[in-house]
């Protein structure tokens, strides 16, 4: 098994269809067909049901990616190690990471990094929370910028930061008495003044859109929904576009030029997102990945 044969198998099952697949890859359908047909012969068991044009996994097909990610998982756990040895020339570190703080912290990381080790690079991969999990638990990633609470059987983790739930106003919304309050980074107000505004939420799953639901519970908040989109950098720009405002991360600023948006604190004591970064349990770290940590905790946020 190499990577390209798992990839392949990967992709067929994830589309279920050879020509989904094949377009997918960008061959054509009759190749993808025989390259599963080649790996079937060589293991001497079907990985795919094709009955009734659909394509689906057999038990075979599922042990097949199982333990295929387990072999590629110790390929890259001995890769790590011989870079060690190699004194950390050259090489790569696979980073995990949502594509808010990949477009907001990553930069600043990956310029600090490089001057350590110029002859290496990080590779930054973007996912919502749950899907770093899953490729963190299957080896894809070396580290992994996530939020608590993590699987403490499978993972450790170091605490970088808190992000403080702060409100974005849009710019033309006309500006709220606010006070300046210890521990809170923006002018606060009080929660109960957002009633009947619109609002930009976000899907019900997301960490975010559950915390703006409490705090409407708990003050007996009623909001208008003026959009609904999927990420933080999709809600910021329909702030900025006047849409409605948004309870969102502190830190988000980043994405703001000035007088773009407007932002305020509460007075409440909301929950914060405890920001940290984390490895698999059952893995040694290279010092390439522990000296990444080390920059990500000497940058103060």
């Amino acid at each position: 098994m190499n990577m390209k044969q798992l990839k392949y198998v990967l992709i067929l099952a994830n589309e279920g269809s050879f020509s989904r697949a094949a377009n997918t890859l960008n061959i054509s359908q009759p190749s993808l067909s025989q390259y599963i047909k080649k790996i079937e012969q060589q293991i001497g068991m079907d990985l795919f049901d094709r009955a009734n044009g659909d394509v689906k996994l057999t038990d075979a097909g599922r042990i097949y990616i199982d333990i295929g990610r387990q072999i590629l998982d110790l390929e890259h756990q001995m890769e790590t190690q011989f870079s060690d040895i190699a004194a950390h020339k050259t090489g790569s570190l696979i980073i995990g990471t949502a594509p808010y703080r990949a477009a907001g912290m990553m930069p600043e990381i990956a310029r600090k990094f490089q001057a350590l080790h110029p002859g290496m690079h990080l590779i930054v991969r973007e996912g919502t929370t749950a899907e770093l999990e899953e490729a963190m638990a299957h080896g894809e990633y070396d580290l992994c910028l996530t939020m608590l609470p993590i699987d403490q059987r499978l993972y450790d983790a170091e605490k970088i930061m808190e992000e403080e739930l702060v409100l974005a106003v849009p710019a033309a919304h006309a500006p709220w008495n606010a006070e300046r309050m210890a521990g809170r980074k923006y002018p606060a107000i009080d929660a109960r003044q957002i009633d009947g505004e619109a609002f930009v939420m976000l899907t019900d799953t997301q960490f975010m859109q559950r915390q703006l639901q409490n705090l409407c519970m708990d003050y007996d908040v009623h909001l208008k929904t003026a959009a609904v989109v999927k990420s933080l950098e999709a809600q910021i720009a329909m702030v900025k576009a006047g849409v409605g405002m948004a309870l969102m991360p502190s830190g988000i600023e980043r994405f703001c030029a000035n007088r773009e948006a407007a932002f305020y604190s509460f007075r409440q004591a909301l929950p914060r997102r405890e920001v940290v970064i984390m490895w698999r349990r059952d893995r040694k770290l290279s010092q390439a990945a522990e000296e990444f940590k080390g920059v990500v905790r000497r940058i103060a946020w």
